[in-house]
């Protein structure tokens, strides 16, 4: 049986960029990913600036990229109401097939092991049984995404309200800096631009607006989203580039167990954060940092877990209640027209809520590496 010092089940943003800083450190590390890899995944796939030089620090060259920079912000609601503000921090587009892609190709220059298309079938203490292969590691870590995975052996904790999510890549006539939102009754739409001339198209709405309209995706965009008068103009002037689009079901989000008896869980499969936040992906990021500093400085499994629950509530507890209020506002239509409204004649107060929930930029801790690898 091979022996790894790190088993890392899904290959995400965050399991990804946990197995490259162990690697980089010396750690013996194995990646298992069910899915055909890579893929295009339900994602806005704008990420926040304050990760721009930690994925460059991974080995990513973002700079040769010629990825959009996303500095401005546009909120519109049904009602017809409308805000458009700067972004202090802003963001950078880039599709999740490439950067799954990428982080990939990093993470076997790393030195990784790399099992794609494997689907892990159970954990037993430190033992990963998979389709094709049966490994030992010392510390076994889940970043299987949002969904409770098949291998864990209980459900993990939910919340109560079910939302849909649906994804195009678009072509148009559209603002390369603008990330634009337009709610409607029961989800909001995000669009922006990512690489190769390419808008990412994203919607989340509540699973009974869905039921409501016979399970039918076009006629729950004709029905419901175009009743937004801006978004209806976005549908008629794009040019869509897939045949059909990405749609996911049960999409949940809060914060879930970070760990277990066996095992550490990082990204959305520890919590996840509403995408109004455009700060998902930095989030999974910067939580693969986090849990790589504690598991190089910890290695009494008890000590680790203390201190990560510890640290994942401070960095990102408060941000994840803030997005999920603003989701809360956003799904329904009168309350975001009069918070549009306030925003628009209290300036401190939009722009301490437009930028409240970026962050703050975080780098890859080398001293740490050096030191500890």
């Amino acid at each position: 049986m091979d022996k790894y010092d790190v088993g890392i089940i899904g290959a995400g943003i965050a399991g990804s960029c946990l197995a490259i800083l162990l690697a980089d450190a010396g750690k013996k590390v194995v990646v298992f990913e069910k899915e055909d890899f890579p893929s295009h995944k339900g994602c806005g796939e704008v990420i926040s600036l304050v990760a721009y030089t930690f994925f460059k620090s991974l080995g990513l060259p973002l700079d040769d990229w010629n990825l959009p920079i996303i500095k401005q912000l546009k909120l519109t609601s049904q009602k017809g109401g409308e805000l458009n503000s700067k972004l202090n921090i802003g963001g950078f587009g880039l599709s999740r097939y490439k950067l799954d892609y990428e982080l990939a190709e990093q993470m076997k220059r790393s030195g990784v092991t790399f099992y794609a298309k494997e689907k892990v079938l159970s954990v037993d203490h430190k033992t990963i049984t998979s389709t094709d292969h049966k490994i030992h590691a010392d510390l076994i870590v889940g970043s299987h995404g949002k969904y409770a995975a098949g291998y864990l052996k209980a459900s993990k904790t939910t919340s109560n309200r079910n939302f849909l999510g649906v994804k195009y890549h678009i072509k148009g006539d559209f603002r390369d800096d603008l990330i634009s939102l337009h709610s409607f009754d029961g989800g909001y739409c995000g669009m922006s631009k990512v690489e190769d001339d390419l808008y990412c198209l994203c919607y989340l709405a509540d699973a009974t607006k869905l039921k409501e309209q016979n399970n039918s995706i076009e006629q729950l965009e004709k029905k419901v989203l175009w009743k937004n008068e801006r978004l209806k103009e976005v549908y008629q002037k794009a040019t869509f580039v897939w045949d059909k689009p990405l749609v996911i079901s049960n999409v949940k989000f809060n914060k879930q167990t970070l760990f277990n008896d066996q095992m550490l869980f990082v990204g959305d499969a520890a919590g996840s954060i509403s995408p109004l936040s455009g700060n998902g992906m930095s989030i999974a990021a910067r939580s693969a940092l986090l849990l790589s500093q504690l598991i190089l400085e910890h290695t009494d499994f008890k000590s680790l877990t203390s201190k990560y629950n510890k640290d994942w509530d401070s960095h990102f507890g408060g941000r994840v209640n803030k997005a999920e209020l603003l989701n809360s506002i956003m799904l329904k239509p009168t309350y975001h027209h009069w918070i549009l409204k306030l925003l628009n004649s209290i300036k401190p107060l939009r722009d301490k809520v437009v930028n409240d929930m970026q962050g703050k930029p975080f780098v890859r801790n080398t001293r740490i590496i050096r030191q500890l690898g």
